[in-house]
């Protein structure tokens, strides 16, 4: 059981044996009228009335906190939506520059084997 279940019922119980001891009657004054009622009336009325107004100030504090946690899990789907977009990006320049590097190099290959074969022609030319 939680301990807090546990603690509410202790303390009803102790409201209980509380309000039965003290059961004479007493005068209520209220503003437009007096009553003349069961004190052990007014101890229990008093406490339900108190957990009743504790019960709605969790339940509005719960819901805020759903509301919230609702609100933050829309952001953490967007921002992997976005974290995805970006690492496909991310990929997709990694791939353009890998092809770069390597056109670069044929070009640069190419540049060589004519370098080459000018400087063979040359050197055959100087022979003859």
């Amino acid at each position: 059981m939680e301990i807090g279940f546990i603690f509410s019922l202790i303390f009803a119980i102790l409201v209980a044996v509380f309000a039965l001891k003290n059961a004479d009657s007493v005068m209520i004054d209220f503003f437009f009228a007096k009553i003349q009622v069961s004190q052990a009336i007014v101890i229990f009325v008093s406490a339900a009335l108190g957990a009743v107004i504790v019960t709605i100030l969790g339940l509005v504090r719960q819901l805020k906190l759903t509301l919230k946690i609702k609100e933050q899990a829309r952001k953490i789907k967007k921002l992997e939506e976005e974290k995805t977009l970006l690492e496909s990006r991310i990929e997709e320049i990694i791939s353009e520059k890998d092809l770069k590097i390597e056109t670069d190099f044929e070009a640069s290959n190419k540049e060589i084997e004519i370098k080459n074969i000018n400087s063979e022609e040359n050197s055959d030319n100087e022979n003859e």
